[in-house]
């Protein structure tokens, strides 16, 4: 155990860049204790440890768990980033193992999108739209446009949260069991509405493309090229999921005009330029150089990459975890969890929870 610790704490504390000088004058003790600590000459007691968890920004779980051990039955799309901040990846892991404890608390089945390896897009783009159009029909969607993907998902059972972390390129993970069901985090932080639903598309995509090379870690590996083909192919599927091919061909016959055509599909602009580029009927970049300049000349300034066109998706009609939130409230109702736990996971008072609760039972049907 001294060498789990030990080892922890000198990941914790580098990724913060602090030294062991700095960590010791945080929780008010010597640097030759922190030495001790992470070169596992001694253990430090219960107090002490809380202490150093709350200056690095993690639980004591998180110090007490084997670097390599991640949870039980779950196997991760990894990413690169997390090498960087495992503070971060030991967040994952508690949102993870959370939402999967209150599914099975309030009794709900795992759900887990059926599994069609694909491994690159040449050659197989009419498998992939195909596999895409399967898993709209299992939305039950057809070809119209996904109102919400989001909740559309959510109802199926796919566990989604959406998390304002501000890790540098980082957009999305998933994590899969084969008992537990399927899981997808995103990034909202400073990310708009179309990015969110695209990055959540496209995870979809790797949970049923690539689910055979999803990793027990965290941290990715794999060469570079073959991480590439799955990321193309997760959005080739993407694109066709937000986009399908005949209402795409029915719309374009109605309007050329990319903003009717984004707003009907409630996508990204790039995605329709994806889309009909695809198809044959545009060049990418030729489009997208006259719709920057028609931007600049507009408004005086560079339309990014990270950038969407006006009118945008409004965040008001994409509240974020609403299912998660739902389970919580249930479980709480259930008596599986305390008001004390509920309030922790809902970011919320005591008080303002038993006020919230009390509201809930005035307008409740009996």
């Amino acid at each position: 155990m001294k060498e789990i610790i030990g080892g922890n704490l000198t990941r914790y504390r580098k990724s913060l860049r602090l030294s062991q000088e700095q960590l010791a004058e945080i929780v008010g003790m010597t640097r030759q204790s922190i030495n001790n600590y992470e070169n596992a000459k001694t253990l430090p007691d219960s107090k002490t440890l809380s202490a150093l968890a709350r200056a690095l920004g993690v639980t004591l779980d998180d110090l007490l768990r084997p670097e390599s051990e991640g949870l039980p039955n779950f196997r991760f799309r990894a990413h690169a980033s997390f090498g960087n901040n495992p503070q971060f990846a030991a967040q994952v892991l508690r949102m993870l193992e959370t939402y999967n404890n209150l599914e099975q608390a309030v009794g709900l089945p795992p759900y887990t999108p059926e599994s069609s390896p694909c491994h690159q897009v040449e050659g197989n783009e009419k498998r992939i739209a195909e596999i895409a159009s399967r898993f709209r029909r299992c939305l039950g969607l057809g070809e119209a446009p996904i109102f919400n993907l989001f909740e559309t998902v959510e109802e199926l059972g796919l566990k989604v949260l959406r998390f304002p972390h501000p890790i540098e390129g980082f957009f999305g993970l998933s994590a899969c069991s084969d008992a537990q069901g399927a899981f997808v985090l995103i990034k909202s932080h400073n990310i708009k509405i179309e990015r969110q639903l695209f990055t959540l598309a496209h995870e979809i995509g790797h949970l049923i493309c690539h689910r055979n090379d999803y990793q027990d870690a965290l941290i990715e590996e794999g060469t570079k090229e073959e991480e590439k083909a799955r990321e193309k192919v997760a959005d080739y599927f993407a694109g066709h999921l937000l986009v399908p091919q005949a209402e795409l061909e029915r719309m374009y016959q109605l309007t050329t005009n990319i903003i009717k055509l984004k707003q009907h599909f409630r996508v990204g602009y790039q995605v329709i330029l994806t889309r009909l580029t695809e198809i044959g009927i545009i060049d990418y970049a030729k489009e997208k150089a006259k719709i920057c300049a028609a931007y600049k000349k507009q408004h005086g300034s560079s339309l990014k990459n990270s950038m969407e066109l006006p009118p945008q998706l409004k965040p008001e009609d994409f509240p974020e975890n609403e299912r998660y939130q739902q389970l919580i409230w249930q479980a709480l109702k259930l008596g599986k969890i305390s008001e004390m736990k509920a309030a922790e996971l809902l970011d919320l008072t005591v008080e303002k929870l038993r006020v919230r609760r009390q509201e809930a039972e005035v307008y409740a049907i009996s």
